[in-house]
């Protein structure tokens, strides 16, 4: 039997970095495990920022992270849902939020009982039976009530900088080793990493390497049969502006994701200041067009500089390939839309926890923890491409283009249940659930045929009042949670921007 894995490596930057070896310490440095912290030059800029699921939440809590200094520390504003609007020229936005999912076994998604209500004759929209859209809508957050029937959670905007350098602090208190170098050299033998040469003259080895590089892949790209798979059939833009603007009025409790004819435009209210992103094709808008007209899309005026960067969205064919894995950008890199701007490393951690080698040999947890990934990165892909496929945003070059493109399957059986039947169809290894898919295709418009007809076993009058009751407890349950202020502990400013 080979011996265990006594050393591990971590190279990267960012978040990504610092996650991973919080992760890797607080799991396996008890046992003895050696870690190194190699980390790279960041890519982050005085503009940046992280939007992030509630699952982020959870891995503080497992990490042992205490969320009010660390929103404190990051200027975090908690995330409820994101708005999405112009998606479809005449509609009206509609909210994506994170209400928690019953236990299973339990009685049907509520969503059924709204199609049968809203085909008889409801006028009232399915986002005032959400408690997570109820709370966004009034710039409420969801917080813990034992005896509430329904709840909801949220995820976080942060200052990417700021969050990072929390982090760092983080893991240098728990002693973490770190070393900051470029990577000059990666020593491979066969499909193995023998050692990391650095540009400081220093020489890394450990029994497993962690790439945590982000597009870089400063290991995982040396090694043989790291292919990257790219979606630009998929996805229409190639580039993103990031920029900053000024802090919004009564923070909202949402990001606010706005089409427009060459990409979409994202608003992420921070403590201080409302970051902005761009995403956009470069074959309908040049980067200097966008950067003029970025103000204007976003509907707050722009200070500062404004950031330039490329997007190559894809998955790597195998994202553990020896005695390296790659997590985050690293294994697969998507879009800042839908809030998994931190989610993707989060997720590949977590796989690893749960696959970390138990030998140092020859790591046959490779084949589950690529299968997983890839499973894990392909759904949020198609939960992305929904918004470009579903969208009705017509007599625009890149938005016919993407209500004509085919997807993947498993995307386009998704589409297809639920125009049907409003039902579901979830696979393994999925970031949205229920809920989520319903609010999307629901939102761009989805009118399903019918429901599932075992919610007809219920008489009419007790599915009249099944509804009702469910709209007073999220109408009362929404009103009842603290503002984002009130959650944050601060004072609102006399002077801020607003939010359409």
């Amino acid at each position: 039997m080979s011996d265990r894995v006594r050393s591990v490596a971590i190279v990267g930057r960012d978040a990504a970095l610092w996650l991973a070896a919080a992760a890797v310490q607080r799991a396996l440095g008890p046992t003895g495990v050696r870690l190194q912290a190699v980390e790279l030059p960041s890519w982050l800029t005085p503009v940046d920022v992280y939007a992030a699921l509630p699952s982020l939440g959870s891995m503080h809590r497992l990490l042992g992270i205490d969320e009010g200094r660390l929103l404190k520390a990051a200027d975090g504003v908690p995330m409820v849902g994101q708005r999405y609007s112009n998606w479809s020229k005449a509609a009206p936005p509609f909210l994506i939020a994170y209400d928690d999912e019953p236990p299973p076994g339990g009685d049907l998604p509520f969503t059924h009982y709204w199609i049968k209500g809203h085909k008889e004759g409801l006028r009232v929209g399915i986002e005032d039976f959400s408690l997570g859209c109820a709370a966004a809508r009034l710039g409420r957050v969801p917080v813990p009530h034992e005896e509430a029937p329904l709840s909801a959670s949220y995820g976080y905007h942060l200052d990417a900088r700021s969050y990072t350098q929390a982090l760092k602090q983080l893991g240098h208190g728990r002693g973490i080793q770190s070393v900051s170098a470029r990577v000059a050299k990666v020593n491979i033998e066969a499909d193995r990493i023998e050692a990391v040469e650095l540009s400081d003259g220093s020489r890394v080895e450990a029994d497993l390497f962690i790439d945590a590089s982000g597009a870089e892949r400063a290991l995982i790209g040396k090694m043989p049969g790291a292919e990257l798979e790219f979606w630009r059939d998929l996805f229409p833009c190639d580039r993103m502006i990031t920029a900053t603007g000024p802090r919004l009025n009564g923070l909202p409790a949402f990001s606010q994701v706005s089409a427009f004819r060459g990409g979409w435009v994202g608003l992420y209210p921070l403590q201080d200041r409302t970051a902005v992103v761009a995403v956009y094709s470069s074959a309908i808008l040049q980067d200097r067009d966008v950067v003029d007209q970025i103000g204007v899309l976003a509907r707050i005026p722009i200070s500062g500089e404004a950031v330039v960067s490329e997007l190559n969205q894809g998955l790597l064919s195998a994202p553990w390939i020896g005695n390296c894995v790659a997590v985050g950008e690293a294994a697969a890199a998507l879009e800042p839309l839908d809030g998994v701007t931190l989610h993707v490393a989060q997720g590949c951690i977590s796989h690893l926890m749960n696959l970390f080698p138990a030998t140092a040999g020859e790591m046959l947890e490779a084949i589950a923890y690529n299968r997983s990934v890839r499973a894990f990165a392909a759904n949020i892909r198609d939960f992305q491409a929904a918004h470009y496929k579903l969208n009705r945003r017509f007599d625009e070059p890149l938005w016919d283009r993407c209500r004509e493109m085919e997807v993947p399957q498993a995307l386009q059986r998704k589409i297809d249940l639920f125009a049907a039947r409003a039902g579901v169809t979830l696979y393994d290894d999925e970031t949205f659930f229920e809920q989520n898919w319903s609010l999307l295709f629901l939102g761009h418009g989805i009118d399903p045929e019918g429901y599932d007809p075992r919610i007809d076993v219920l008489p009419d009058e007790a599915h009249i009042e099944r509804v009702q009751q469910r709209l007073r407890i999220v109408a009362q349950l929404a009103k009842s949670m603290p503002t984002v202020e009130q959650f944050l502990g601060i004072d609102q400013p006399a002077e801020a921007a607003s939010v359409s």
